[in-house]
């Protein structure tokens, strides 16, 4: 049998409750009573670029088995699928994730300004079948010229969030540490300066603003919180530059680093009901984290340590 057969032999006993009773040995161990949902606000989201190893169709049931309400599914060139295969490939997750009571999918994807002549075409799809929340790309400075491009990069902004209203979609755009547009959050401030949130908002990342703001995260959170529509949870510590001087950070399990989690329960925007809490499992997998097909860890132990991040996150917002 080849490795391929192997793993959807396992997606398949896995929908069978293999994960189930994984999770229960789990949060066993961790003094935490199984609950009928996780903890802590809702909706819990798994981004799902962990779990592209497995076959497609199994995604829905394996992501409730772990634990979550939800799944964040990327569609790009990288993901499952790209934006040219929706109108095919989207439908039959949505109908899983709805029989399975799971909250409406929302999408990862690589929509950019670059991509504007599609923009319509995806957004009418994206409408058609009831998602009404997507991750935009990150998209580069074209000059030096920081404060002067973001400026430009604003004027063509309102006009994509015009084409959000017309459909009732709202588009995220995400901070990420690094050198494109939001490793600061004071550049999606302007990006974003004068667009509905609803039209176009913000997926906060605290792990990235922690990185990039070490101390002034809180501030640029209290600045940006009136745009922001999600939120993704990861963790990280500090960790020395295996290519040269100085220090990098170093993804872990949620609730293992360094991130300040207390800083969103104060908040109410992190526990209305309508803001998507995305877990991103970004740390050792074998490969998996980074989306490749074919991880070296084992299927089982891939899994356990996704549904920890679900006991995590109950012991952190509980």
């Amino acid at each position: 049998m080849n490795r391929r057969s192997s793993l959807k032999k396992l997606a398949t006993v896995t929908a069978l409750g293999l994960v189930g009773v994984e999770i229960h040995a789990v949060q066993k161990q961790s003094n935490v009573a199984l609950p009928k949902q996780p903890r802590g606000p809702q909706p819990l989201y798994f981004f799902t670029k962990a779990l592209q190893w497995l076959p497609l169709e199994d995604v829905p049931q394996v992501t409730k088995d772990m634990g979550f309400t939800g799944i964040d599914l990327p569609v790009r060139s990288n993901g499952f699928f790209d934006i040219d295969q929706m109108a095919a490939k989207l439908p039959p997750v949505i109908k899983a994730s709805e029989n399975l009571g799971l909250a409406t999918p929302v999408l990862t994807t690589e929509m950019t300004l670059a991509k504007m002549s599609e923009w319509e075409g995806f957004l009418r799809v994206l409408s058609g079948e009831g998602i009404k929340h997507y991750r935009m790309g990150w998209m580069p400075f074209p000059s030096k010229n920081i404060v002067s491009e973001l400026n430009s990069l604003n004027d063509q902004m309102k006009k994509v969030a015009d084409l959000h209203a017309k459909y009732g979609v709202c588009g995220h755009y995400q901070n990420h540490a690094g050198s494109r547009i939001g490793g600061s959050v004071w550049e999606i401030y302007h990006l974003l300066d004068g667009i509905n949130p609803d039209h176009i908002g913000v997926q906060f990342d605290l792990r990235h603003a922690a990185v990039e703001g070490y101390q002034s995260y809180e501030n640029v959170f209290y600045m940006i919180s009136d745009k922001i529509r999600s939120f993704d949870l990861k963790d990280f510590v500090w960790g020395k530059n295996p290519k040269g001087k100085g220090d990098v950070p170093v993804n872990v399990p949620l609730g293992e680093g360094n991130v300040n989690f207390e800083l969103l329960l104060k908040h109410p925007k992190f526990t209305d009901p309508s803001m998507p809490k995305i877990i991103h499992a970004e740390y050792d997998l074998g490969g998996a984290e980074h989306g490749k097909k074919d991880p070296t860890m084992e299927p089982r132990e891939i899994l356990r340590k996704i549904s920890k991040d679900v006991v995590a996150y109950g012991e952190l917002m509980g």
